[in-house]
């Protein structure tokens, strides 16, 4: 396997377990690999006063810490690190939005309600959706056409979950830009920069937040009145504990399918695109026997995890390696260096399509698996898929890949290519 067409350029890690090894410095942004290899090699279960968390590199561990449901996923003292500390009150709306959200619920609202949305995201639920998406990509790669030269991420990968995210809550397909400027903001608060300005993010967050309340909340109470056939009428007839979801918790999980989802989607997407052109033997292999995009999904996305990290609060004391966890203390559960654990996985920064098994933990398991993990999939495997048949000879066409300034998830911010016009 050969790493040749596009090199990544070098950077290393530090040497200071107090600097947690330089994994929040800018070429952490670019490449985090060396830095995670070295803190699981120093100290696989190390505390980070900078995140105020335990870091857990090795793969045994963080698979065993996914699956652990003693382990919460509450982010409330989590979201309020992330804004200012002077009038935070002033701010109390924004963590009560993203406390709503499935994902950082352990309660009875959490089992309902992804009861329900898993109904509509189970395997063949979105096999049923196959035409859809194969549609949308079509269309997007029918765009390009013509063109020698294009940005795969923002003109393609980013675009696309967008489209089907619109597609499953009945929105309308003009909205496309503002639901991906809303969803690109809100990520980058929930992912946060190398160096944050709390207070300007803390503003933007009570403007953008209110902007979509006044977007969605009047859909939210027209589909009470008139249901379709989409996942916001879903939610809208849905009861947990014999109640029916509020508005602003309808309002808050549609803005939790179209972050986690479509920036999931996005980000695995382009940096799949990518790897195929730092590994051009495995594109050759890839364009020669198109079958084998269901097993080079699962690759890409150990290779490249969008999410880094997942978050985790002890609810009670318990002793990991030679650490002791206190109740109330917080993990960075670290995907991205799990997936690229050598005990784990052969060559493991190496891409091989063909890698089978392959049990990364990107997607995660247990009571907290991934809600669209099945949608990912599809919208991955359809996408690189169809971006290969169509252009089996793109090229990187820029000397410097530009990631988004954050480490806890891997996000380009363009991929220019060059292709044969057509």
């Amino acid at each position: 396997m050969t790493d040749t067409a596009f090199r990544m350029r070098t950077v290393a890690a530090g040497d200071d377990p107090a600097d947690s090894f330089g994994l929040f410095s800018r070429d952490a942004v670019y490449d985090p690999y060396p830095f995670y290899q070295r803190l699981r090699e120093r100290e696989p279960v190390h505390w980070s006063e900078r995140a105020g968390a335990w870091l857990i590199t090795r793969y045994q561990d963080v698979f065993d810490l996914q699956g652990r449901a003693d382990l919460s996923v509450d982010r409330t003292e989590t979201l309020w690190s992330y804004l200012p500390r002077a009038g935070r009150e002033r701010f109390s709306s924004v963590v009560a939005h993203y406390t709503r959200w499935l994902l950082y619920r352990d309660d009875a609202y959490h089992d309902r309600l992804k009861a329900l949305l898993m109904r509509a995201l189970t395997p063949r639920a979105v096999e049923l959706l196959r035409p859809r998406i194969e549609r949308r990509v079509t269309e997007l790669l029918d765009g390009l056409d013509g063109r020698e030269q294009f940005d795969a991420y923002l003109d393609f990968a980013a675009r696309l979950p967008v489209l089907v995210m619109i597609d499953l809550l009945g929105l309308p397909s003009a909205d496309e830009s503002l639901i991906r400027h809303w969803s690109d903001r809100n990520s980058n608060f929930l992912f946060q920069p190398v160096t944050p300005d709390f207070e300007a993010m803390g503003a933007e967050q009570l403007a953008n937040l209110d902007a979509q309340e006044d977007y969605f909340l009047p859909l939210i109470r027209a589909r009470r009145e008139r249901p379709g056939a989409d996942l916001i009428s879903a939610m809208v007839q849905a009861e947990v504990d014999g109640e029916r979801l509020t508005d602003l918790e309808v309002f808050a999980n549609c803005n939790m399918m179209a972050v986690a989802g479509g920036g999931t989607s996005r980000s695995a997407i382009s940096l799949a695109l990518l790897a195929l052109q730092r590994f051009p033997d495995q594109l050759a292999k890839l364009v020669a026997t198109p079958g084998l995009i269901n097993l080079a999904a699962e690759e890409f996305l150990r290779f490249e995890a969008p999410t880094q990290r997942g978050i985790r609060t002890a609810r009670a004391d318990f002793t990991l390696g030679d650490k002791h966890i206190r109740t109330g203390e917080v993990l960075h559960v670290m995907i991205g260096a799990a997936n690229r654990d050598p005990a784990m996985f052969a060559d493991p920064h190496c891409l091989d399509l063909v890698r089978n098994p392959n049990r990364h933990t990107t997607l995660g398991h247990g009571v907290h698996y991934c809600l669209g993990a099945n949608l990912a999939r599809m919208e991955l495997r359809l996408a690189v898929g169809g971006f290969v048949k169509r252009h089996p000879r793109y090229r990187i066409a820029t000397d410097e890949i530009v990631y988004m300034d954050r480490t806890a998830s891997r996000r380009l911010t363009a991929l220019p290519v060059s292709v044969d016009g057509r």
